[in-house]
């Protein structure tokens, strides 16, 4: 009987450990990754001022994600505040700075957004232009809470992308009635996917007030009912 009872506790864990893993914000490079802070604004970092990066102003530019969750929905924001610290931050003239809406992606794999900050220049106020820094954020909801990752920028005309890193195979991303009107594309990394617009524009401001689970108090409540279980 313990032996069933010991199966059980170690199909527990590695369920745990599944759900909890998330998605990864793969390119451009994240501020950084803790799988703890991933429900806080920017996945609970701070703005990477020495480490931004080269992004284009204008013209298709990838987005990569790993995603570990079966089933998820993904949105691309965009602020051009030098230090943006609230999902306040991210909206412009009453609305989010939508680099793509929110669509719907399909298995646990890498996945890649084509995106066009020069489409959403024209709802920016001031518009962006060459040098701006900015920074890019991914809301993944993959049915549990809002995640949340982000990227510092520069935004430069002519920026050059690895060919690795661009995105192939695209599919079109249809705009919600709440977002902003630029197309936008993504495609999978290796299996084919569908993509399409969600009404959920409030979801990046309630990931602020998500609290954290405790994944070691987890892990005891299932040890101690399993014992209580096997005894």
């Amino acid at each position: 009987m313990f032996s069933k009872a010991f199966a059980s506790l170690l199909v527990a864990l590695i369920s745990l450990h599944l759900t909890s893993a998330h998605f990864t914000l793969d390119f451009p490079a994240t501020r950084g990754f803790d799988e703890d802070k991933e429900p806080s604004f920017c996945g609970g970092f701070p703005t990477n001022a020495s480490g931004r990066q080269p992004f284009p102003l204008s013209g298709a530019a990838p987005v990569r994600i790993t995603s570990h969750h079966d089933n998820a929905q993904v949105a691309i924001i965009l602020s051009v505040q030098p230090d943006p610290t609230k999902f306040a931050d991210f909206n412009n003239t009453g609305k989010v700075s939508y680099l793509m809406p929110f669509a719907n992606i399909k298995g646990q794999q890498g996945f890649c957004f084509s995106v066009d900050v020069g489409a959403l220049a024209a709802q920016i106020s001031p518009a962006p232009a060459n040098g701006t820094l900015a920074t890019l954020q991914v809301e993944f909801n993959g049915g549990d809470n809002p995640l949340f990752q982000c990227s510092d920028l520069i935004l430069v005309q002519n920026a050059s992308i690895a060919s690795n890193e661009t995105c192939s195979n695209t599919t079109i991303v249809t705009p919600s009635s709440n977002s902003t009107s630029n197309s936008t594309s993504s495609s999978p990394v290796s299996n084919s996917t569908s993509a399409g617009g969600s009404n959920a524009s409030q979801g990046a401001k309630s990931g602020a007030g998500v609290n954290i689970i405790n994944f070691t108090g987890l892990v005891g409540m299932i040890i101690i009912n399993t014992l209580a279980i096997a005894l």
